[in-house]
């Protein structure tokens, strides 16, 4: 070829047709220069192809690391709803210690000193971060949901969570001072040890750890809610059809089930300062999402607003902005029941039921 265009070139300047040479020069260099150009973009073609395999490769990592760190979530949030009723009995005096079934019995009494150490698993975030400089226009709602759940809100969960790790350890170290804590740990009978955990400065230990377990378990919830619809959008950006795992859900399972729990609920009984307790609350579905309708009555003006409640198990759903159980039981076809729970406070509400 390259012969071809030398014979080319000697022949228009033996012709002595310089005018044609230099048209001709001109679309060699065109030649040359469309050449350059190709072989660039197919580089660029390749580069991209390359980025977006690894941008892939770490938004399979990333989700997998939200699908183990969702399962932990639900571990330490049933653990929650767990000690919330054994809270309830230290705040009522109702822990009964004695000789017989002491080990069983002290279950309650031992929740101040235990802690979870959950950090989550980061791997394919940081990966991501540290490899991928320019992230396609596409990303945009998934960079804002990583940066939520591995810096915002991971700053403020895990700063919680090492509150109630120094509030156990300072719990932990406040029994080292006692004759009996040996007694207490390998399960055995003291007078002494139950004088002090019917007292008010246990009851008091306990008020302080549960408030501070509390704001850890709101962070965590808002942790799962987003990591399920940050595994979601993964999902989507991936063209990835197939069914998500079990735990990837946030709603009820069925949910035409929620048009039986939707409806408004009368105060049967509460323990929530008077100042506090609303005597009526109302629950409304939206887009398959069961919200509760809020009416806020100010001085001069009403505002209303849907919070939504997230379901967890059950009939259990939270929030994201207290750490209160929500927990429904349907006795019949005409009875459902609500018991909200928060620091071991219940109220109990009833439903409403269409009369015929």
């Amino acid at each position: 070829m390259l012969r071809f265009f030398r014979h080319i070139r000697q022949r228009l300047l033996t012709d002595n047709k310089f005018s044609k040479y230099l048209l001709y020069a001109v679309g060699e260099i065109l030649l040359v220069v469309i050449g350059i150009l190709i072989a660039l973009q197919v580089d660029s073609w390749n580069e991209e192809r390359k980025t977006k395999q690894r941008l892939d490769d770490f938004l399979v990592e990333i989700q997998q690391d939200l699908s183990d760190d969702i399962l932990k979530a639900n571990d330490i949030i049933d653990g929650f709803i767990d000690k919330d009723s054994m809270f309830r009995h230290i705040k009522l005096n109702q822990v009964s210690l004695s000789a017989d079934r002491f080990y069983e019995r002290q279950r309650p009494l031992r929740i101040i000193y235990e802690f979870e150490n959950f950090r989550l698993q980061s791997k394919g975030y940081e990966g991501l971060v540290q490899n991928i400089d320019n992230i396609p226009k596409k990303y945009e709602k998934l960079k804002g949901q990583l940066n939520y759940i591995y810096v915002t809100n991971r700053y403020d969960m895990e700063s919680y969570n090492e509150r109630v790790k120094e509030n156990a350890y300072k719990n932990i170290d406040y029994l080292k001072n006692k004759t009996w804590s040996g007694d207490f740990w390998e399960a055995r009978f003291d007078d002494e040890m139950i004088d002090y955990f019917q007292s008010d400065l246990y009851k008091n230990d306990a008020i302080h750890y549960f408030n501070d377990l509390g704001k850890f378990i709101v962070h965590v919830f808002r942790f799962k809610i987003e990591a399920i619809e940050c595994y979601q959008e993964i999902a989507r950006l991936l063209s990835d059809n197939s069914s998500f795992p079990e735990h990837i859900s946030y709603t009820f399972p069925k949910t035409e089930g929620l048009s039986h729990l939707a409806g408004e609920y009368l105060l049967v009984s509460g323990e929530t300062p008077t100042s506090e307790i609303a005597d009526s609350m109302e629950f409304v579905v939206v887009e398959d999402l069961f919200n509760w309708h809020y009416m806020y009555e100010g001085v001069s003006y009403i505002n209303e607003f849907n919070i939504p409640l997230y379901w967890h198990r059950d009939q259990i759903f939270f929030n994201t902005l207290a750490p209160g159980i929500w927990e429904f039981k349907i006795e019949n076809t005409s009875k459902v029941l609500l018991k909200t729970r928060l620091f071991g406070a219940y109220d109990h509400y009833e439903k409403i039921m269409p009369t015929d």
